[in-house]
């Protein structure tokens, strides 16, 4: 048996995805509070009078200012972080989508040999193992599926807050 690449258990496989998520899902919760700043500091630029001294006024605009820019640097280095884990995300996606693809021909390889076995005890052995095949073939189907659900949920956050951010 020729098999390449790494063999990972379901359990690992599903950490992995899990783990992901998790990471995603910091990332957005980051990107959300940086993008609630930046809107706030918007408000305050809005509000402010600056009807003191000429240097007090321009110290507090300065101030403001650099509180903006700052606000918006750590914004697009959030944003980076997220849309690279959105991207390894989306490769191990690819990746288990690959392992489904080959467990796929497993089984059409498995449906072929067996339609050409004559002994009893064979054909047992190979229904069980078609029976494994299409069992690992429907959870990695379901593993690709919470992948692309949550990289697809996190891209809607980080649009969101693109838009705030005036860059959507």
């Amino acid at each position: 048996m020729s098999g390449t690449g790494e063999r990972l258990s379901r359990q690992e496989m599903n950490d992995h995805v899990d783990k992901n998520a998790e990471d995603m899902g910091e990332k957005e919760t980051n990107l959300e509070k940086v993008a609630s700043d930046i809107d706030k500091i918007r408000e305050l630029v809005q509000r402010l009078e600056l009807r003191g001294s000429a240097e007090g006024a321009d110290r507090i605009e300065q101030s403001v200012e650099g509180a903006g820019r700052a606000t918006e640097e750590a914004f697009d280095r959030e944003d980076q972080e997220l849309e690279e884990r959105q991207e390894q995300s989306e490769t191990y996606r690819g990746e288990l989508d690959g392992k489904a693809t080959a467990t796929e021909s497993d089984l059409g390889k498995l449906s072929d040999a067996s339609a050409q076995i004559e002994t009893q005890e064979a054909t047992r052995e190979f229904a069980e193992a078609k029976a494994a095949a299409l069992e690992d073939i429907d959870a990695l189907e379901k593993l690709v599926d919470r992948a692309r659900e949550s990289r697809e949920k996190s891209e809607q956050v980080q649009e969101q807050h693109r838009r705030v951010r005036g860059r959507g």
